[in-house]
């Protein structure tokens, strides 16, 4: 009898198990707020079709009505500000906001980009009136956290410098920022990329580094390791490259066992934008599209940006039993979790970032926190005998000049600015007003040799329509190009380009810097066309590889000519890019052939040469081959000091340079990155002393190439960074100047069970309040393997006063203090006697200790 009792009692829980769960089927559970999470998604998967599951692993999202489910775009830029749709705040890029070396300003600002990310979304009603790719606002594909290894790659402006360290602090930091702190809700889902060695982009596509585990372990993967699991990235990218003969995109060692299994990673994986049908085309690791998708699934590759791999080929691999349900439900579960994260699918009146006003989209809070990022960005690099600041009461007149004096460069991945972005020309005409005489010479290079036309010369910018087909024919889609430099394969998604086969029309006024003959120099895949005041001057409407087309033409400086351009693209690698060179006026009174910088210069009692690179030279898709500044600016700053020796110059650009000339002859150097909207500000407030730069290289400057390897050599012990770079460097990794002068003292140490503390004193003995920033390194006993030099383990920025002093704590877990057994294959802490240095840079040592573990 008790038994039936049992028995009917297990029968009548069952069935009304059974019956709850109809219910909650019924009532769509994955709707139900209340429930678990992972039942909502198990709930939401099992009403999917097959076909709806993959339609889901792809970036551009498509919705599916019948359950409610909305398009959701991936993969949105958010480096140093939103990138788009509309206008936002433009911080510094993200080098210049690592020479800030403040992880907690740089929460801040990622904070204020969320912020204003959500502000955007919810004025699209909620994202739903967002309508273009790549342009949504709760996925970004940043922050870059790969390694600046070698100077020459075109990517460095993006990253965080060339310490694993520093970049994973700063990676984390943004990671949290753009996330954010609810319990409950993602703000934004961060994607770090690109996982992982991505380091070279002329051949970025099949680069196939070899890679020992011990290097990937202690230099290229750390600052992953630190977004995953200390920052909760909840997406990551994978890399174009290979590593060790495995593409990124299908390598299971790295996006399974390493990502998830070692590191607990929860996430999804997006491949990087193509990734997956490069496998076919330039990796040539697989033979088809069904073979990419298969092995790129089961290695972990949950996600795909470019919309090819992950559609068609996908479906035939599972029809042909290559690929299992069990795979695309994993996928799939990866990716709606993010969306659940982001509360997607819950009351919009119970998330909290639903409720963030579009006003805050570049509102004067943010404002200031650009200009105070462009600040703490800002590196003094030399300053002999106190050149700078100057003094408004003493200067009566500065000549302003160099290519970016009158323009503002933001680099790679930029937005457009709400509020009016300010160059280093305005920067000091409204910090001086009409005490001080400002004369300033629009840039007019002057050395022979091809260069693109950029924007300088095209003052209005281009009319620029963008044809469906290869006969620019029917209704374009028209914006304002800046010049004309279409490579979409090497730059950031563009959601506004129409696909293959299309066409493109430029039009709008030409005007030259210097008179002569010029070269004009149009490079295209396919057809093009190039007509000057109605002439047309080239004619090659055919279907080509790659080629270049010229024509010489007598230009006047100054003068409009009304410049049209058209080029059509028929598939493959697209291409049109127009370049010319200027008229070679000899050797004869040199600065003068600068358009009217010499006159400036002479009679002005002060030069501030703004002087540096810009996106025609480094950006994706683009290294460097050389380090130096480009010929013609060389020449003119040797030009410009013989007419001036009081000169200032100012960097704009995005990665290291050779400016060995300069450190040896100008008296002043700042380093503005590419500094912002509000840079021009910060630099005229550093240049006269209302603010005193405390910013710290994030790389190593190098006085040669001769000094490194070969770009393709990425054993980072023989020779590379701060950690195994032997020779003196130009400027060595963490330098900085100030206008005050710090002192250090009182070094004590701390050996509990599981961290070494460090205590010191930092006193400033100057004239002026600043930032310190303080170093802490570490040398690793002698074990005999090749270690660091000296590898940074901690460090603090801190304010004080003129004769004040701060006590400084750095407490350095003795987790950190690893290094990679490659026999083993795991990290060791080895037992020894460790120095602890502590300074102002990684050459600038000022106290160190001995302390045995």
């Amino acid at each position: 009898m008790i038994l039936n009792l049992k028995i009917k009692t297990l029968l009548f829980s069952f069935c009304l198990a059974t019956t709850s769960l109809a219910v909650a089927q019924t009532k769509e559970l994955y709707k139900d707020m209340n429930a678990p999470q992972h039942e909502r998604i198990m709930d939401l998967l099992s009403r999917l079709t097959v076909e709806e599951k993959i339609s889901l692993l792809r970036a551009t999202s498509p919705g599916i009505p019948r359950l409610g489910i909305d398009k959701y775009y991936h993969g949105n830029e958010a480096l140093h500000g939103v990138v788009r749709p509309g206008n936002f705040t433009v911080f510094p890029q993200a080098i210049g906001l690592a020479s800030m070396w403040n992880p907690e300003l740089l929460y801040e600002i990622s904070t204020a980009i969320s912020d204003e990310a959500r502000g955007r979304w919810n004025e699209l009603n909620r994202g739903k009136d967002q309508k273009g790719f790549f342009s949504d606002l709760l996925t970004f594909w940043s922050p870059t956290v790969n390694m600046a290894r070698d100077p020459r790659w075109g990517r460095t402006p993006e990253t965080y410098g060339e310490d694993p360290f520093l970049s994973g602090k700063l990676g984390v930091a943004f990671v949290k920022g753009l996330q954010g702190n609810d319990p409950r809700y993602l703000k934004i889902v961060s994607t770090p990329k690109h996982f992982a060695a991505n380091n070279e982009e002329h051949n970025r596509f099949e680069c196939n580094p070899h890679i020992s585990e011990r290097n990937l372990r202690e230099y290229y993967l750390p600052a992953f390791e630190s977004c995953i699991k200390e920052g909760k990235a909840q997406s990551i990218m994978s890399a174009y490259n290979a590593i060790n003969d495995v593409p990124c995109t299908l390598n299971p060692w790295l996006l399974t066992q390493v990502l998830r299994k070692e590191w607990g990673f929860n996430g999804y994986v997006v491949s990087d934008c193509g990734g997956p049908g490069f496998l076919v085309t330039h990796h040539k690791y697989v033979k088809t599209p069904e073979a990419a998708a298969t092995l790129s699934i089961k290695a972990g590759l949950d996600l795909e940006c470019g919309d090819n791999v992950y559609i068609k080929p996908l479906m035939n691999a599972y029809k042909q039993c290559m690929v299992t349900d069990a795979d695309i439900d994993t996928a799939a579960y990866r990716v709606l979790r993010a969306r659940m994260m982001l509360g997607l699918f819950d009351d919009p009146e119970k998330n909290p970032y639903n409720a963030i006003s579009p006003s805050i989209v570049g509102c004067e809070k943010h404002r200031q926190l650009a200009l105070e990022a462009a600040r703490q960005s800002l590196v003094l690099l030399k300053n002999e005998k106190n050149f700078l600041p100057l003094n408004p009461k003493k200067v009566k007149s500065i000549a302003v000049v160099g290519i970016n004096a009158g323009n503002c460069e933001f680099g790679d991945y930029s937005g457009t600015p709400v509020n009016a972005p300010v160059s280093v020309l305005e920067g000091i005409k409204n910090r001086v007003g009409d005490d001080v005489k400002i004369v300033y010479a629009p840039w007019s290079s002057s050395i022979s040799g091809y260069e693109m036309i950029t924007k300088a010369n095209f003052p209005n910018g281009l009319k620029a329509e963008y044809y469906g087909n290869k006969n620019l024919e029917g209704t374009p889609k028209v914006r304002t190009d800046e010049n004309i430099n279409f490579e979409p394969a090497n730059q950031a998604p563009d959601p506004f380009l129409p696909k293959s086969p299309l066409s493109i029309r430029w039009s709008g006024d030409l005007v030259p810097s210097v008179s002569g003959k010029y070269t004009l120099a149009f490079a295209t895949d396919d057809g093009c066309r190039l007509y000057l005041n109605g002439k047309k001057l080239i004619d090659s409407w055919h279907n080509r590889g790659v080629q270049t087309d010229s024509v010489v033409v007598e230009l006047n400086k100054g003068e409009k000519y009304n410049l049209v351009a058209e080029y059509f693209d028929d598939g493959a690698e697209a291409t049109a890019k127009l370049y010319w060179r200027v008229p070679d006026v000899g050797k004869k009174a040199l600065l003068d052939l600068y358009g009217e910088a010499g006159r400036a210069i002479r009679e002005c009692d002060v030069t501030v040469a703004v002087l540096g690179i810009n996106k025609s030279i480094e950006r994706e898709g683009q290294d460097r081959y050389t380090i130096e500044l480009p010929a013609d600016q060389q020449l003119f700053i040797k030009e410009a000091y013989k007419a001036n020796p009081n000169t200032v110059v100012v960097l704009v650009a995005g990665s290291s340079l050779a400016i060995n000339w300069i450190d040896e002859n100008i008296p002043a150097i700042l380093n503005a990155w590419y500094p912002g909207e509000q840079g021009g500000t910060a630099v005229a407030e550093a240049l006269f002393g209302d603010y005193n730069p405390g910013g710290r290289l994030p790389l190593t400057y190098y006085r040669s190439l001769d000094e490194l390897p070969a770009f393709d050599d990425y054993d980072i012990q023989k020779g590379r960074t701060y950690m195994y770079f032997e020779n003196k460097p130009l400027y060595p990794f963490g330098y900085g100047l100030s206008y005050t002068h710090f002192d250090y003292k009182n070094l004590k140490s701390e050996v509990s069970d599981d961290a070494v503390n460090l205590k010191f004193t930092v006193k400033n003995t100057g004239k002026y309040a600043g930032d310190e920033v303080a170093q802490v390194y570490v040398r690793f006993p002698e074990s005999g393997i090749k270690v660091p030099l000296k590898q940074l383990k901690g460090f603090e920025r801190v304010h004080i006063g003129k004769g004040k002093s701060a006590q400084v704590s750095v407490s350095i877990p003795k987790k950190e203090l690893r290094l990679w057994d490659e026999k083993d294959g795991k990290f060791y802490t080895p037992s020894g006697n460790y120095i602890f240095m502590v300074g102002s840079s990684s050459d600038d040592i000022r106290l160190q200790q001995v302390v045995k573990l």
